[in-house]
């Protein structure tokens, strides 16, 4: 009976308060030292990070406490007020902001996911959960190999720091600084760690100094996916193109086609990854990556080209070859006919046979030397081999990245 006459008494002590002399436009302390917030944030579940947006979205709880000597009470020391979305509108409540958001919203299934919590001696807890976009500026040279850092900025919106400090939450404090969920997973990303910065800063501006919290969120890409979607098709488009080397120069319309495609179909794979990133000043490690494949696939569309340059010119040159040698031996049984009547056949014989095997000589060593087969014979070790170096040299570059 004593206790239920405490409870109503004391239920009685802050209605009084919130109804009577309690006045939510004034801070707590109006007239005294600025009020300490402490703050904590946990990360209930991240949606997305979006490298064209240069943002990332989160669903978290943002909790903030400070001490507001008016609501204190004494009748019942182990009893705590709690009260719903429509009592938190009743009660002083800090007004920060997140300096980089783009977008927010908050969550009013089946309530408003709003909590406040007042304690005896004053002490009031504030829980409120919503989703928010914020942006992130990314550094994309390492692309898909990159670690991101993206600041959570928390700040004063309308007091300076002659009314309101801002700090997070004490290391063995009840409220985590700053905290994320177990079992996140991300389709692109994963985390690395979530720190908060304890030093106290404060932003100046023509309004006055305001104090504000930053912490640090540091995200792993996943390499995996980008491997399998990006890496591993280029790689067997390059090689695809490698098959033209084994393929008779002659048969045109099959090298042709096969390279061809290749090289189409890499172009629009490159696209494809282009509309998937911003586009930055930078290269990034796909661009190289994909840039080299298109060089390697192009340049056995050109092998082939010199290929069938070589083969016609060597074809002609036969062709040559065997007209000037027929032409001798027209000359040769002419001269031959009329040999025994003139000494100036014989001079135009000893001068025209010599010309004639200096020139057949020529033509023979343009087809002893540049053959298309050899041309393909050394492209087949010369392609692979440089590709090869270009991974030795590529893959521990950005891997290894020092920034």
């Amino acid at each position: 009976m004593s206790t239920s006459m405490n409870n109503t008494h004391s239920k009685k002590r802050i209605n009084e308060v919130l109804t009577g002399n309690y006045d939510k436009k004034y801070r707590p302390n109006m007239h005294g030292p600025p009020v300490i917030v402490t703050a904590s944030v946990l990360i209930n579940s991240f949606y997305s990070s979006t490298d064209t947006g240069m943002d990332f979205t989160v669903t978290l709880f943002l909790r903030t406490r400070w001490v507001d000597p008016r609501l204190e009470y004494t009748d019942d020391e182990t009893q705590t007020l709690t009260l719903h979305s429509d009592g938190v509108n009743e009660v002083w409540v800090p007004p920060l902001y997140f300096p980089d958001e783009k977008s927010g919203q908050f969550h009013k299934l089946t309530t408003e996911n709003v909590l406040l919590r007042i304690y005896p001696d004053g002490t009031v807890l504030h829980s409120a959960r919503f989703t928010i976009t914020l942006s992130c500026m990314m550094h994309l040279e390492r692309y898909p190999m990159d670690e991101q850092t993206c600041n959570m900025e928390i700040e004063s919106f309308s007091y300076t720091t002659v009314d309101l400090i801002l700090q997070w939450a004490p290391d063995g404090d009840t409220l985590e600084a700053f905290g994320v969920r177990e079992g996140i997973s991300l389709p692109q990303f994963r985390f690395n760690q979530a720190t908060p910065d304890r030093s106290r800063t404060t932003r100046n501006f023509t309004t006055g100094n305001f104090s504000y919290l930053t912490a640090t969120i540091s995200l792993q890409r996943q390499k995996e996916l980008f491997i399998m979607s990006s890496y591993l098709p280029s790689l067997l488009i390059v090689v695809l193109s490698w098959f033209s080397f084994w393929i008779n120069p002659n048969s045109e319309p099959a090298r042709v086609s096969l390279v061809m495609t290749a090289l189409l179909t890499l172009c629009t794979q490159m696209n494809g990854i282009q509309a998937t990133v911003p586009r930055v000043a930078h290269l990034k490690a796909i661009d190289v990556w994909m840039s080299v494949c298109l060089v390697f696939v192009f340049a056995a569309l050109v092998e082939y080209a010199a290929v069938n340059y070589i083969s016609l010119q060597t074809r002609k040159s036969r062709r040559k070859q065997q007209s000037f040698e027929m032409i001798n031996l027209i000359e040769n049984k002419e001269n031959n006919k009329v040999n025994h009547k003139s000494e100036d056949g014989r001079t135009s014989r000893e001068s025209k046979g010599p010309e004639s095997a200096v020139i057949g000589f020529q033509f023979r060593d343009v087809i002893d030397h540049v053959r298309p087969g050899q041309i393909d014979y050394h492209s087949r070790i010369a392609f692979p081999i440089a590709f090869m170096v270009f991974n030795i040299f590529y893959w521990p570059t950005y891997l290894c990245w020092l920034d």
